[in-house]
């Protein structure tokens, strides 16, 4: 590092200097002057640095064993056979069976916990009809799975 340069921590972007969050080498000069009392960046240490990077690498290794995790939870449930009882009327279920339903009979089943978010019903309704159905479940970053809800009535 060059006398005339300082380390500074982006804390907004700016443009021809650095994104937000990222650690930048700029003049003494147009840190002191310009981007430390805009309140732009601020000066860093080298142990900051450190837990900076630690922080980032830390936040890879996260996101690599999400996607992993979503990867076993398509595979576990792809193409699996669901099975939900609920009471009936001449063929037409009382409430219809929604997406929380889904997500405790998939727990029950397979200890598998879901979000509502994760669940695309048929033309975004809840189940009403006796039937199979077929649901997409969307798990994030592009891993879907395929269940099939086969709803009796009791």
């Amino acid at each position: 590092m060059a006398a005339d340069k300082l380390k500074v921590l982006m804390l907004q972007r700016v443009a021809w200097v650095g994104k937000q969050w990222e650690i930048m080498e700029v003049s003494h000069s147009q840190a002191k002057n310009y981007l430390i009392p805009k309140g732009l960046s601020r000066l860093v240490t080298p142990a900051e640095i450190e837990r900076l990077e630690n922080k980032k690498d830390a936040q890879v290794k996260n996101t690599r064993e999400n996607i992993f995790n979503r990867h076993k939870i398509a595979e576990a449930l792809h193409t699996k056979e669901i099975i939900i009882e609920a009471k009936w009327s001449w063929d037409k279920i009382f409430w219809g069976v929604q997406e929380l339903d889904i997500i405790n009979q998939v727990f029950k089943d397979y200890k598998i916990k879901l979000e509502k978010k994760n669940i695309i019903l048929p033309e975004w309704h809840h189940l009403k009809k006796t039937w199979k159905y077929d649901i997409k479940l969307n798990l994030g970053s592009d891993v879907y799975a395929k269940i099939v809800i086969d709803l009796r009535a009791i």
